[in-house]
């Protein structure tokens, strides 16, 4: 269901320090860690297992909202939640496209009404 979770925090070092610890016991690790540099501009650390960052802390440059993505299982599945997306009153941030976070990273991206960033990404290879 879920491919990723971005979570805005105040101080991406505090917030670092503190996951590193919390989410260790469970098995999960920072995978990536980008202060400053990341595609925005933003700091961003991502946490998973297995080579997969699902769970992400992120500066303020998103305070206030959340950032949730869905694995979707097609191409056409991401075109079709951005369509949707726009049919319920989203606003377009990003239609369906390759980015470039990771290889084959396909994605679009909806504004709900309260402003939260709602994200369908396919990893396929097409």
């Amino acid at each position: 269901m879920f491919d990723h979770v971005d979570c805005p925090v105040t101080d991406i070092r505090r917030s670092v320090a503190f996951y590193d610890l919390l989410l260790a016991p469970l098995g999960i690790a920072r995978l990536i860690t980008r202060l400053a540099s990341s595609p925005t501009g933003a700091s961003n650390a991502g946490y998973g297992r297995d080579g997969h960052a699902g769970f992400w802390l992120s500066d303020a440059s998103r305070k206030g909202h959340l950032h949730v993505g869905f694995s979707a299982a097609t191409r056409e599945a991401v075109a079709a939640f951005h369509a949707a997306g726009l049919a319920a009153g989203g606003k377009d941030n990003g239609g369906p496209g390759l980015r470039p976070y990771a290889a084959n990273y396909f994605a679009a991206y909806i504004i709900d009404p309260d402003g939260h960033n709602i994200e369908a990404v396919c990893r396929a290879d097409r």
